[in-house]
């Protein structure tokens, strides 16, 4: 009978001295003991666990980079997230710096238009003939003078000394004599106011009747005059 390469125990028990010497243990029964032949029961167990060791290794690399793109994923989202909050709340205050910005100007330019309004007010009826546009004008030459401050309003004469409005008051009146009325600088003593009839091509010599009736028939001329009797002071 021919030699099985694996046999049991039950198998093993029934052979011979002689047969059961080519059998050795192996595992729950017995192998035959052959030269040339290799099993390597070893080497594919260990072959197979590396296989196995290896596909598990390549699943948990795939779980673990899944993993990793997701919080990569997350970080940019919430990068991007906070971008964009940085970037709505930078827009918002710097819409709240511009509103607060004009909000202020708004204030400052209403006060300092209130002094001039109160200084020019004491200067001229604008009632009367070319009031209003007397009043225009020399409330543009006080408002040159008026600054707004953080302590408030501050009234500066032409080269820096602190004014208050009775002195603004009294330099427009001296400056701008043939807008006020009522000024001293009016009226027959003043310089051009005899002759017969000439044409008069400064404002400072024309009579405060002269002045108003040309600031009513020709108000664009009346301003230029006006503008060239500022400049020559200077």
């Amino acid at each position: 009978m021919a030699l099985k390469f694996e046999i049991t125990k039950d198998e093993f028990e029934q052979l011979d001295e002689g047969q059961q010497a080519l059998y050795a243990e192996h595992g729950e029964g017995y192998r035959l003991q052959v030269e040339g032949i290799d099993p390597a029961d070893e080497l594919k167990e260990a072959l197979r666990k590396e296989r196995e060791e290896r596909a598990e290794a390549k699943r948990k690399l795939q779980e673990h980079e899944s993993e990793a793109e997701r919080r990569e994923r997350e970080r940019l989202e919430k990068q991007q997230e906070w971008e964009q909050l940085s970037r709505t709340e930078r827009e918002r205050a710097e819409k709240l710096e511009k509103e607060l910005g004009d909000l202020r100007d708004k204030v400052a330019n209403g006060e300092r238009t209130a002094t001039a309004e109160g200084v020019v007010a004491g200067l001229i009826d604008k009632e009367a003939t070319g009031g209003v546009q007397r009043y225009s004008l020399l409330k543009k030459e006080a408002m040159q003078f008026i600054a707004h401050t953080p302590e408030g309003v501050k009234i500066n004469g032409p080269d820096g000394e602190a004014w208050d409005a009775k002195r603004l008051g009294q330099y427009l009146s001296e400056t701008y004599p043939f807008l006020v009325d009522g000024s001293k600088a009016s009226g027959g003593g003043a310089p051009g106011s005899s002759g017969g009839g000439a044409v008069k091509t400064s404002i400072k010599d024309m009579t405060e009747s002269e002045r108003r009736e040309l600031l009513e028939t020709d108000p664009a001329a009346f301003n230029r005059m006006v503008a060239e009797a500022k400049s020559q002071r200077k």
